[in-house]
């Protein structure tokens, strides 16, 4: 992990019901800076902390029972949100070709993956917020000029 990003901004939420799974994952967001991390085991506590507030990124087995709940009740609420999918095996891949703002790795993980996804999901997160900033900026300016 070369290029930490210490005291990075971003909200991940890490949904699983083995301990060891999030132990190590709360370890790598810790490992790239990244300094809020919340732990659920269940996909009701995971809707639960929705409710509270946004999440930049939310990381979910895609054995845990109503998954798919998850995430489609997070992109109702936040549609920003970016998602990483642990998957146990490689021929279910075919599932997220084709949904947006969904990266998936497989377990068992491997660190040097599973940190270059996540720094990759928040980068286009903040880029995304980014653009958004830019083009209300845009419309302003000209509303601005045009008087």
């Amino acid at each position: 992990m070369h290029d930490q990003e210490k005291g990075s901004q971003g909200r991940i939420l890490v949904v699983d019901q083995e301990e060891w799974c999030r132990a190590f994952l709360s370890s790598v967001v810790k490992l790239l800076g990244f300094e809020e991390c919340t732990l659920v085991n269940t996909v009701p506590e995971a809707l639960a902390a929705l409710e509270e507030s946004p999440f930049d990124l939310v990381i979910t087995d895609h054995r845990q029972p109503d998954y798919q709940r998850l995430l489609e009740n997070a992109r109702l609420r936040h549609p920003a949100t970016r998602f990483i999918v642990m998957l146990h095996q490689r021929t279910r891949r075919h599932q997220f070709f084709y949904q947006e703002q969904v990266d998936i790795v497989y377990k068992p993980l491997c660190l040097d993956e599973i940190a270059r996804k996540i720094r990759y999901a928040m980068r286009q997160k903040h880029l995304r917020q980014a653009e958004e900033e830019l083009r209300r900026l845009k419309q302003e300016a000209f509303r601005i000029f045009l008087g």
